[in-house]
């Protein structure tokens, strides 16, 4: 059949709504050698588990769908991160197909972005839908590579006055209102913000006067948490990106520099930070100035989804 030659090159293809190609299409689909991921959409099964395959079928099929969510973020980005699923946004509702998973929402256009083949999301307004379905890891991983900034997310927000899921958005603003390049970097932000903790800037630039090469220079790093006053520099140290001899030297470096100006550092694991908050939190608080802790220090729990801490005495 020529539908079959014709996927071996293109593996998602339109088909006519009339002539051989539509019979041959429905004939290949049910000799299981085609799919029809879509209304008027063949694919080949060779790429029944890629992603972009999808992507590319819902633009086919729908050239004004806007992809959103982690997908919207991955062909913005680079590196690019998982996808498991596609979400796209219709102005209508329809049931989710394979990979795709429609929402009946839309955009205004200044966030979206025309990527050539498709309509997309803008990052800041792909990591609004991600931070309402709870979805941490890919907006940090946006935050890290600086395909979306802090205030770019704020911004956005202030386009998407009335929606159902206006809180959630709220609460998304906050917690990536310092830039978190983790999870557990987020997490431990919202901590400080709960009880009060104050004096700390997050992933903002400490200047450090250093010796390389027998030569004064001037490095910047950008600590989790700094608190400047008290030239503190908290570090959430997960082994994603600290377990290699390179990280280590890096890692040992950096502790170098910190000391030669003065400035201590408090490094926590993800582990030590969910598992032992509240030890974590007296350790904190006893090497910062009076003004900067809280005038009690409740006891918290850990849940690993929003609102992340829960008070309990």
């Amino acid at each position: 059949m020529r539908i079959v030659e014709l996927l071996e090159t293109r593996p998602v293809i339109r088909i006519p709504t009339t002539g051989p190609l539509r019979h041959q299409a429905r004939r290949a689909v049910a000799a299981g050698l085609a799919l029809r991921p879509l209304p008027g959409i063949v694919m080949s099964p060779r790429v029944e588990a890629d992603p972009k395959a999808w992507i590319y079928a819902n633009w086919l099929w729908r050239p004004t769908s806007v992809v959103t969510g982690r997908a919207a973020l991955s062909l913005q980005m680079e590196p690019r991160i998982d996808v498991p699923t596609i979400d796209a946004l219709l102005p209508y509702r329809y049931a989710d197909r394979g990979l795709l998973r429609f929402h009946y929402a839309s955009l205004p256009g200044e966030l979206i972005t025309d990527i050539g083949m498709g309509l997309a999301a803008s990052p800041e307004a792909a990591a609004l839908f991600l931070g309402s379905h709870g979805d941490w890891a890919p907006i940090c991983d946006a935050l890290r590579t600086g395909a979306v900034t802090a205030d770019e997310i704020r911004r956005a927000r202030e386009l998407l006055p009335r929606r159902s899921d206006a809180r959630l958005m709220d609460l998304t603003v906050r917690y990536t209102s310092g830039a978190p390049y983790s999870v557990p970097e987020l997490e431990f932000h919202e901590l400080l913000r709960i009880l009060g903790i104050t004096g700390w800037k997050a992933n903002c630039p400490v200047r450090l006067n250093v010796t390389e090469g027998g030569r004064p220079v001037v490095r910047e790093r950008y600590p989790d948490a700094a608190f400047e006053a008290e030239k503190l520099a908290v570090e959430i140290n997960s082994e994603k990106y600290h377990n290699s001899s390179d990280a280590f030297a890096r890692d040992t470096l950096r502790a170098r520099w910190f000391a030669t100006e003065g400035w201590r550092q408090f490094p926590v694991t993800p582990a030590q930070l969910r598992n032992n908050p509240n030890d974590l939190l007296a350790d904190l608080c006893s090497r910062l100035h009076r003004d900067h802790r809280p005038a009690g220090l409740p006891r918290v729990e850990y849940r690993p989804e929003a609102p992340f801490w829960r008070v309990v005495g």
